[in-house]
């Protein structure tokens, strides 16, 4: 794999932070044109994405360095060096979510009907920064010898070299994408008052779903399940857990939990 792209004088381009930049502008086009069919703004979209984002990183880089903290002894400030790769998607999750919230309160949107307009678009920047992952190396699996195992040989690479692996980067990938699908594929609902889909001018109807919170539901429940589906395959430091279960395992687990809990509220609230 190829964690650098090329040199040029003082400027590195590591192939890490370019999938992760595409990774966001695949994500925000998702976010408006969805916001566009449910008759909002497209520049709501841009104001809640940049907080966000920035919170999503920082979320998702301090749980990476919780739980690899052996990579940075000695060289405190490479954690600082997100471009080189080493995000987890629990603390992502959490940091966006927290600022979602945020941004939610401070607009007077409905929280829910925020995270059901971005989760799809969460699903398809994950995918895209997956890729990355493969690049740099890092969120590497065990060995294997099925004919589709990867083997790192770059010597700047985070996995271990000329081990053939399981490319769970690819498995996640892959089911983030098809999560991605599916979601985009759920209704979201009718407004209040309404017969029909709401149109771009229904702007202050078309916050007032009835299923709000449905399609973020179902995001929690496939999201957590892919994880655990890929954990079995996992050789990266995850953090000590219980039984089956590592730390990263366990909150997939509990994400899974809840986003049960908020389908389940929903379609009583619904009904």
């Amino acid at each position: 794999m190829y964690p650098i792209l090329f040199h040029w004088g003082p400027i590195t381009l590591h192939t890490y932070g370019l999938l992760a930049a595409l990774g966001f502008l695949a994500g925000y086009a998702l976010a408006t044109r969805r916001a566009k069919q449910a008759g909002l703004s497209p520049s709501l979209v841009g104001d809640a994405l940049t907080p966000v984002v920035v919170s999503g990183i920082l979320g998702a880089r301090i749980f990476y360095v919780v739980f690899h903290g052996s990579e940075f002894s000695g060289a405190w400030l490479d954690t600082l060096k997100i471009w080189q790769g080493g995000l987890m998607w629990q603390g992502g999750f959490l940091g966006a979510l927290s600022a979602l919230v945020i941004f939610a309160r401070r607009k007077k949107v409905p929280f829910l009907f925020l995270a059901d307009l971005f989760a799809p678009a969460a699903a398809l920047g994950q995918a895209v920064g997956r890729i990355g992952c493969l690049f740099a190396g890092c969120c590497f699996g065990h060995g294997c010898a099925f004919p589709w195992a990867v083997t790192f040989r770059h010597s700047e690479s985070l996995a271990p070299l000329g081990v053939p692996l399981h490319p769970t980067q690819l498995y996640d990938a892959g089911l983030n994408l098809l999560i991605c699908f599916v979601l985009i594929r759920v209704p979201w609902g009718k407004p209040i008052g309404s017969s029909s889909p709401p149109q771009p001018s229904q702007k202050s109807e078309a916050i007032k779903f009835i299923g709000s919170g449905r399609i973020a539901g179902l995001y929690l429940i496939l999201a957590g399940l892919a994880r655990l589906a890929v954990e079995p395959f996992r050789a990266d430091a995850r953090g000590a857990g219980i039984g089956l279960f590592s730390a990263t395992g366990l909150v997939a687990l509990a994400i899974v939990f809840a986003g049960t809990g908020l389908t389940l509220w929903t379609y009583r609230r619904t009904k």
